[in-house]
């Protein structure tokens, strides 16, 4: 057999930190199942800064002749040359990736993951079509002369064991995005096989067999993939999906590392843990793990306060969350200035300005408070030790004493 080969879709873009990758299935190739879907993924403008890639390997009806000439890998080989790729050699560069999978090479890419912890962390989507993964009692008959049928064979050892790691491995915090698609006439891989093994929340059914469901002729599928792969956690959905993916994957990685011994973190560590909780969408932990915080400084105050304002602007405007978050905000307010700390001063400042004209709807207050912030950011800067938010925080200044001008120049 040759090694799988791996082909790029599309324009190459040497620069890029995020690829599609394509597996076909069972007597299929790169060039041919993703004739259609491919190209159009990779000139999908919502996905502009991914690259595409399709991955070819050896795999047809001719029996298998072991240990004398030549044979199809079974998908335990194919799976590991899947991970050479990603982690090794001409896809390792890639920071994340989105893996997209037909029929038998679904079973391929999920092996790759239940066996390789570090290429699941670095996965930001898994999207299935026809995948066998509950197995297929008609390839039983099959097997004796095809080590990928058997593979594929209900009840088999592959199958059974793939379906015990995936659960123990996934099932419960997978730490990417999965969909299971079927083809509403596919008999193939019906979908008791292609669905029912995974939670009806993480799966879908589109029109076509086995075959035609990668050929539609509408934007169905493209926009199934691409959709999947843009969806975020936070309450905005603007910028470079790349990018977004890359951080996710950051965030999950702090989250991992550092979740278990969060009482053991340094203040600085244990803000960047609540921050990556809260943007992967566990906004309560976040809390919860500032909250046990013994005397917090400034900027455990400040990650506190922030999680609550959140909580208050996007989460049903509960008041208590709002007025929590102001508290928080006050003490870390006084500790900044105490300290001298003119950052946290004004960032501290800034968001009491804007709970005092938004919340308590008190313009002299907040005005009072923007002018108190306008001075801090001067001072930072004529002592050289402004940070990246000190014209934001002028252009919210200014915005609250009415100085549109200013604001927008500052902005």
């Amino acid at each position: 057999m040759e090694a799988p080969a791996l082909s790029f879709v599309g324009k190459n873009r040497p620069d890029q930190r995020a690829a599609i990758i394509f597996v076909h299935g069972f007597t299929g190739s790169g060039a041919t199942t993703w004739t259609n879907i491919a190209p159009r993924i990779a000139s999908d403008l919502r996905l502009a800064k991914w690259d595409c890639w399709t991955m070819t390997y050896g795999t047809s009806w001719l029996p298998d002749i072991q240990g004398i000439w030549s044979a199809d890998a079974d998908l335990g080989v194919i799976a590991q040359a899947l991970h050479t790729h990603l982690g090794l050699a001409t896809l390792a560069h890639y920071e994340t990736w989105v893996l997209v999978a037909h029929s038998m090479g679904g079973l391929v890419v999920q092996k790759a993951l239940v066996d390789n912890p570090a290429i699941a962390d670095s996965t930001h989507a898994v999207i299935l079509f026809g995948t066998p993964s509950g197995g297929l009692a008609k390839a039983s008959p099959l097997a004796f002369w095809k080590r990928q049928l058997k593979n594929m064979a209900k009840g088999g050892d592959f199958i059974t064991k793939l379906r015990e790691d995936w659960k123990r491995s996934f099932e419960a915090d997978a730490p990417f995005s999965f969909l299971a698609v079927a083809g509403e006439k596919d008999q193939f891989v019906p979908p008791w096989s292609s669905i029912d093994p995974f939670p009806t929340k993480l799966t879908a059914v589109v029109a076509g067999n086995h075959v035609t469901m990668l050929d539609p002729s509408d934007s169905t599928m493209v926009d199934l993939i691409a959709r999947r792969i843009t969806e975020r956690d936070d309450d905005a959905d603007i910028g470079d999906s790349a990018l977004r993916a890359i951080e996710r994957g950051n965030f999950l990685g702090l989250i991992k590392k550092g979740e278990s011994h969060a009482a053991e973190l340094d203040d600085a560590e244990l803000v960047r843990l609540a921050i990556a909780l809260d943007k992967t969408g566990r906004r309560d932990d976040a809390r919860g793990i500032l909250e046990k915080r013994q005397n917090p400084n400034s900027d455990v105050l400040g990650a506190m306060a922030g999680r609550l304002k959140r909580n208050w602007l996007f989460s049903g405007r509960r008041k208590a969350d709002a007025e929590g978050a102001k508290a928080y905000y006050a003490r870390g307010y006084e500790l900044a200035k105490n300290a001298n700390d003119l950052r946290q001063g004004y960032y501290h400042g800034i968001n009491l300005a804007f709970l005092a004209q938004v919340l308590d709807k008190d313009r002299k207050a907040a005005k009072a408070l923007a002018a108190e912030v306008l001075a801090l950011c001067d001072r930072c800067r004529a002592e050289r030790d402004a940070d990246e938010w000190v014209d934001a925080t002028e252009g919210e200044a200014k915005l609250i004493l009415g100085d549109i001008e200013g604001a927008v120049d500052a902005y």
